[in-house]
């Protein structure tokens, strides 16, 4: 009798934990489409990941920043059309809705958003077709930001700065399987 008791109760246990460490993930599994959106060989440090606490929640629930300097080369994460650009705003404004971006649409219809780039930091110009790692701009600090980073985000919809944002993964970098963790530094291995 013993014996199944502490047998039940390693199975409780067992189960307990593993429901707990999926529960903790909720990073969907999605087929890697994307390369990182900086030149291979440069490494940035993930700021904020999926499900993020500063603004990584609701519409931007899948979203990804990268501290780099003002000035850092951003590239295109997947092949695309470029759509839509602002980049007159300056850096340091921290004024919600003053972000610079560049928006790349896929062959599917999705969207990837570039955002916070510096100002005059759109390097593409609308409806030129972009492959992965071709240059697009110049990261900054524009709009609601708290210091310079890269906002990447990817969206099924361009209706405006709400559309809601959908899981991607990057296929050129170390193994990531719980999403891109905070303070990770994140190396863009060749594609």
């Amino acid at each position: 009798m013993k014996s199944i008791v502490a047998f039940s109760v390693i199975c409780i246990l067992f189960l307990s934990c593993k429901n707990q460490s999926s529960e903790v993930s909720d990073v969907p599994s999605v087929e890697a489409k994307y390369v990182l959106p900086y030149p291979v060989g440069r490494e940035y440090t993930c700021s904020q990941g999926f499900n993020g606490q500063y603004s990584h929640y609701g519409s931007f629930r899948y979203a990804v920043d990268f501290a780099m300097p003002i000035g850092t080369l951003i590239t295109a994460a997947r092949s695309g059309r470029v759509v839509y650009i602002v980049e007159s705003n300056s850096d340091n404004d921290r004024t919600e809705g003053h972000e610079n971006v560049v928006i790349v649409m896929h062959d599917d219809t999705t969207y990837a958003r570039y955002v916070h780039l510096t100002t005059n930091g759109a390097l593409v110009a609308i409806g030129r077709t972009v492959a992965p790692g071709d240059t697009i701009g110049l990261s900054g600090n524009s709009g609601s930001s708290g210091a310079p980073h890269l906002h990447f985000d990817v969206t099924k919809t361009y209706t405006g700065r709400s559309d809601q944002t959908i899981p991607f993964d990057f296929k050129n970098t170390i193994p990531h399987p719980n999403g891109f963790e905070v303070g990770v530094a994140y190396k863009a291995f060749p594609f």
